[in-house]
């Protein structure tokens, strides 16, 4: 049986033909602080985004503490800056990596060990029908998720879980599912769905709410997480989410866009995509909230003033 599928594609497409539910009773700016993720990249050793840059950052935005990454590998660079963060208050949602699990259960139960706490999440492996996974000497076909074939990445996953559960330093955290695909195979694995959106200027964000609850319910879950929402300024018309739009523009439409999710009560969090631009023109490099120079684009003092 195949999986309700929401790839960003056809959640945009029919939203269009699905009716708006009536807006939630607003939340209060601290639960809304509480729910706002950002992603970062402070593993990456040719980043200017280290700690001091990084933390004043989530200060412009109004004191955010949550931050999806990559998980933290012991005896390198990017190790310290975790820490760093981690003591300074911040929570991470960490997203899986296939290298040997033995080596990724070691590098998160050192961490947590380190700082209690920290780990506010387990996100299993990014957008996995994009990224196939190898896991056993079987690597899945690209795309095969979004059809609901994907064994090696089922196999990787019910290890991971068994894995994550046994490790009494990790038992407690919540683990999220890889992305909208093979949603119903992963109840039983995660506690949390996950979607990854890039809705169009013009989309009725209330429509996609909707679309989006229907779907987390028709897997089964009780609340989900959407790990990527973002609005790009790079690129042109053929980008590969959604065409770009001014820096204005970004700031009041990610503005906007919190509001409607941040009173809706089956999410758990919203991460949006990304803390940094990584300079030059195009899509991918341009999603980010500050400049390359960490100059802070209009979006930061209207977030801010959302969450504070």
């Amino acid at each position: 049986m195949h999986a309700v599928v929401l790839s960003r594609r056809t959640l945009l497409q029919s939203a269009l033909a699905t009716p708006v539910s009536a807006m939630a009773a607003p939340v209060g700016k601290a639960d809304a602080r509480h729910r706002v993720m950002v992603q970062g990249r402070p593993q990456d050793t040719a980043s200017p985004y280290k700690l001091r840059p990084i933390l004043a950052a989530l200060d412009a935005l109004g004191g955010i503490r949550l931050m999806r990454c990559r998980i933290p590998y012991q005896r390198t660079p990017g190790w310290h800056t975790y820490v760093g963060l981690a003591r300074a208050g911040v929570r991470f949602c960490f997203t899986l990596s296939t290298r040997p699990l033995a080596t990724t259960i070691e590098d998160l139960v050192a961490f947590a060990r380190l700082c209690p706490g920290a780990i506010w999440a387990i996100e299993y492996p990014n957008e996995p029908d994009l990224n196939p996974v190898t896991y056993n000497g079987i690597t899945d076909r690209r795309l095969g998720a979004r059809i609901g074939e994907a064994p090696a990445l089922l196999a990787f996953c019910q290890d991971a879980y068994r894995a994550i559960r046994a490790a009494p330093a990790l038992r407690g955290v919540p683990l999220i599912a890889f992305n909208d695909h093979m949603a119903r195979q992963q109840v039983e694995l995660a506690d949390y769905a996950n979607s990854h959106i890039y809705p169009k200027e013009g989309a009725d964000v209330g429509m996609i709410i909707d679309r989006w609850r229907a779907n987390v319910r028709a897997a089964g879950f009780r609340q989900g997480v959407i790990t990527e929402w973002g609005r790009t300024t790079g690129g042109g018309a053929r980008n590969a989410t959604v065409p770009p739009v001014s820096l204005a523009r970004q700031g009041e439409l990610l503005a906007g866009d919190l509001q409607r999710w941040l009173a809706e009560p089956m999410l758990k969090a919203i991460s949006l995509y990304e803390l940094f631009s990584w300079g030059g023109s195009g899509e991918m490099e341009n999603f980010g909230l500050f400049d390359r120079d960490m100059k802070p684009r209009p979006a930061v003092a209207l977030l801010r003033g959302l969450l504070t």
